[in-house]
């Protein structure tokens, strides 16, 4: 039995799993890799895909198909020096279970990367919170020595009066910043946990803002793990539950929204939310997913 039949068990979320596993599988190149828009005519397999494909099929208790060429497709892409890229190569090999011939030098490149005091009024704020949750999590698996203290209080100091993250306060930037928080070895902030269950709602299980609903597959997947994280009471798990089943489309992957375009990035998230906080472990309170699934 599969690691998400045991986690979860209802018909409808059976279901989904098994949908999504094949659409997850038909993204597989067949030189190695994974690519959400492969088709008949076009084969650009990538690294982000590679790992989000690998990720949702061992979440779903199964292996990939030629693991080997998989390695191979990885092992041939050059070091990149930027998180991202490095997050990536690092998650999908050790997914593999494959040693990294190159493991020194891409360890230099990780201890090579900054950890910067940023602008939180700044739109790119979004963008910086997830940068630096993969720059955290790299030197934190290379058990690197990093000063992030400075940064801390830099978004300690942007936390909103509601306990909220972001410009207007909103649900993705508080999950992340609690993931940024955790991975930085500090106690995520009492008052982000009661911010995420002020915006939870019924229908969706998470609004966006207080200002606005904005009813997506990110926003729902959100709330629910950074309330797990905070070890908080979900108010509408099935809400959640039957809003992000909403999003899966015909092929079996999901999308930002009902009918939109699905990927393997929101099907890695939703399954992982499915399967990780929305079971019953999704009541304990030591579940820290520190993942990133930009």
């Amino acid at each position: 039995m599969s690691t998400a039949s045991i986690l979860v068990s209802e018909s409808p979320v059976a279901a989904a799993l098994e949908r999504a596993q094949t659409y997850v599988l038909g993204k597989q190149s067949p030189r190695g890799g994974f690519c959400f828009y492969r088709g008949y005519y076009l084969e650009e397999p990538n690294l982000a895909d590679t790992w989000h494909g690998l990720a949702t099929l061992t979440l779903l208790g199964i292996s990939a198909c030629e693991p080997d060429m998989h390695a191979d497709f990885v092992l041939g892409q050059p070091i990149e020096p930027q998180p991202f890229a490095l997050y990536y190569r690092v998650r999908t090999l050790h997914a593999l279970d494959v040693d990294d011939p190159m493991e020194v030098d891409v360890k230099l490149a990780v201890n090579a990367l900054q950890i910067y005091r940023f602008d939180p009024a700044r739109v790119s704020f979004t963008t910086n919170l997830q940068r630096l949750r993969c720059v955290l999590w790299l030197k934190n698996h290379f058990g690197l020595p990093m000063d992030v203290e400075e940064t801390v209080n830099t978004i300690m100091a942007s936390q909103d009066t509601s306990g909220g993250f972001g410009a207007p306060p909103n649900v993705l930037d508080t999950e992340t910043a609690v993931g940024v928080l955790q991975l930085s070895g500090h106690a995520a902030p009492i008052g982000a946990g009661q911010f995420l269950q002020q915006m939870s709602a019924p229908g969706f299980g998470f609004r966006l803002t207080a200002g606005s609903l904005s009813p997506n597959l990110e926003t729902t997947c959100a709330g629910v793990i950074g309330s797990t994280r905070t070890g908080n009471f979900l108010y509408y798990p099935q809400d959640a539950t039957d809003f992000i089943l909403s999003c899966q489309t015909g092929s079996g992957g999901f999308a930002r929204t009902a009918g939109a375009l699905p990927d393997l990035a929101l099907t890695h998230m939703a399954l992982n939310t499915l399967i990780v906080h929305l079971s019953d472990r999704s009541h304990r309170r030591d579940v820290k997913e520190l993942d990133c699934h930009t």
